[in-house]
C-alpha cells in the first residue's frame, strides 16, 4: 500500500518521502556500498522486490528509487528512464495521487517536484556517487575470565558481535606472548562455565544443547601443556575452584 502522508494529514511531497521510495533506495545501496556492479544491484533490486515493481500503488515510487539510484552511480537504464518519464508526463503519478484523495494544492506541488526530479535525471550526473565503506564494529561480552592458579595463562569466554549482530562465543587461553581459542560455538546466551584443576587441567561446563564448531582438548604453548574436559551441566561437578557464569 502506498504510504505518502505524514503525521497530522499533511501529504509528504518529496521524492523521497515514502517508505516505498526508501526500500528501494536504500537497498540498492547497501549492495553497491559493498562493492557490486550497479548493473547487478539493479536485477538484484527488480528480483528482490518485484511484488512492488509491480503492484498499482507501489509501483511508480518503485521506478522512481531506482532511477535516482541508477542516476546516482551512472548507471541510468534506458528501458527505466522511459517508464519514468512517461509516469511524470502522462500524469500517472498525479493521477494516482488523486485517487488517493490528494487536494489540487497538493497535486500541484507534486507535479512540480517531479518536473525537477525528470530534469534531474534528464541532466548527466558527471562522476558516480562514491561508495561507503560499511561500517564496521566489533564487540565481545565476556563471559568467562579465570586465571590459572600459577598465574601464567588465563582462560576466557567471550560472545563477539559484529555491528551488534551476534556471531559465535568463543574460548581461550592466553599466555603473556601468545595463545589462541580451544573452541567456538553458536547460540548466544548459553551457560558456560570453567575452573581450573591445577595449572594443567582446565575443566569446561556447558548446557547440553550446545554443539561445538571447534573442540579442543590440549592446548600448548612454549612448554605448558593444558589438557581440557568438557562436561554437560547434567555431569557431577570434578572438586575445583571456580564460579559458574550465566549469561544474559
Amino acid at each position: 500500500m502506498l504510504q505518502v502522508r505524514k503525521n497530522m494529514g499533511t501529504w509528504n511531497i518529496k521524492i523521497d518521502g515514502n517508505d516505498t521510495f526508501l526500500d528501494i533506495y536504500q537497498n540498492f545501496f547497501d549492495l553497491y556500498n559493498n562493492g557490486k556492479n550497479p548493473a547487478y544491484v539493479s536485477r538484484q533490486i527488480m528480483d528482490d522486490f518485484s511484488e512492488m515493481f509491480n503492484s498499482h500503488d507501489d509501483r511508480n515510487n518503485s521506478l522512481l528509487a531506482l532511477a535516482l539510484a541508477q542516476w546516482e552511480t551512472k548507471s541510468l537504464d534506458e528501458k527505466i528512464y522511459k517508464k519514468v518519464k512517461e509516469i511524470i508526463e502522462t500524469g500517472n503519478d498525479l493521477e494516482l495521487w488523486k485517487g488517493l484523495g490528494a487536494d489540487e494544492k497538493t497535486i500541484k506541488k507534486r507535479n512540480v517536484i517531479l518536473c525537477k526530479f525528470l530534469t534531474q535525471i534528464s541532466s548527466d550526473r558527471g562522476k558516480p556517487k562514491r561508495r561507503i565503506k560499511p561500517k564496521f564494529e566489533f564487540e565481545m561480552k565476556n563471559l568467562v575470565d579465570k586465571v590459572a592458579p600459577d598465574n601464567l595463562k588465563k582462560f576466557r569466554v567471550n560472545e563477539e558481535f559484529t555491528n551488534k549482530k551476534y556471531v559465535h562465543t568463543s574460548g581461550i587461553i592466553m599466555w603473556e606472548k601468545g595463545g589462541g581459542s580451544v573452541f567456538y560455538f553458536t547460540g548466544q546466551g548459553k551457560n558456560i562455565s570453567a575452573s581450573w584443576l591445577g595449572s594443567n587441567t582446565l575443566e569446561v561446563t556447558h548446557d547440553k544443547d550446545i554443539s561445538f564448531t571447534k573442540q579442543k582438548e590440549r592446548a600448548y604453548f612454549c612448554g605448558d601443556d593444558i589438557k581440557i574436559i568438557y562436561r554437560t551441566n547434567a555431569a557431577p561437578p570434578a572438586q575445583a575452584c571456580g564460579a559458574v557464569h550465566k549469561s544474559q
